[in-house]
């Protein structure tokens, strides 16, 4: 949803909390990630990236969590 704020400026993400990083990049790799991504910008689909690495380790936690619990059906 669009602000009520006018302004001429697109949004900047923070700068806050983060590191100046630079890299070398597959330029085919990224633009196939942003399109699969579905991300407007080469930040936003590096740092989605790197956000859903972490989330697949946490998936792979839960799931290997869940693997030794004995189930019961309950219909």
């Amino acid at each position: 949803m669009p602000s009520a704020k006018s302004s001429s400026r697109p949004h900047r993400p923070s700068r806050k909390g983060k590191v100046r990083k630079e890299f070398w990049l597959d330029p085919k790799a990224l633009r196939r990630a942003q399109a699969l991504l579905g991300t407007e910008t080469e930040r936003d689909t590096v740092e989605l990236a790197l956000d859903l690495v972490a989330f697949r380790q946490e998936l792979l936690t839960g799931v290997r969590a869940l693997a030794g619990l004995k189930l019961a059906r309950i219909d």
